[in-house]
């Protein structure tokens, strides 16, 4: 429909692909699942489970940790920080917390400085990805 010269029906759709493409936020690249769980055996396993049926550890399970709030994980006692986060746990908030835990939780308990490579972020979440639900 045009009104004053202008197509209406064609600028709302514009507008409204626009807000579609920034309300579905940034997609992250996909990472490397297999030098992920390399990478989660080094730096990752001796504190955290990835299978729901292996319970806590040193520190919660991680198990469907992708779309659970922060500090909720069912029997584990989590810092007053961890607790306190308001967040869910999406990639890109991951690929945050994994660059510098403390940056994101100040006080929080876990003993990791973060990893400064974002490839080895990306391949930490793709392997927990991939464990999602097991």
């Amino acid at each position: 429909m045009k009104h004053n010269g202008v197509d209406w029906s064609l600028l709302r759709g514009v507008l409204g692909l626009g807000a579609l493409l920034i309300w579905s936020g940034p997609t992250l690249a996909e990472g490397d699942a297999k030098n992920g769980d390399s990478l989660y055996g080094v730096y990752c396993a001796g504190c955290h489970f990835v299978h729901k049926a292996m319970g806590k550890s040193v520190g919660p399970n991680l198990s469907g940790v992708l779309g659970r709030k922060a500090g909720t994980f069912p029997g584990y006692s989590y810092s007053a920080a961890m607790r306190s986060a308001a967040f869910v746990s999406t990639e890109a908030l991951l690929m945050r917390y994994l660059a510098s835990p403390e940056a994101l939780v100040p006080a929080n308990i876990m003993a990791f400085y973060g990893f400064a490579d974002g490839k080895e972020r990306r391949d930490v979440i793709a392997y927990l990805k991939s464990q999602q639900g097991k």
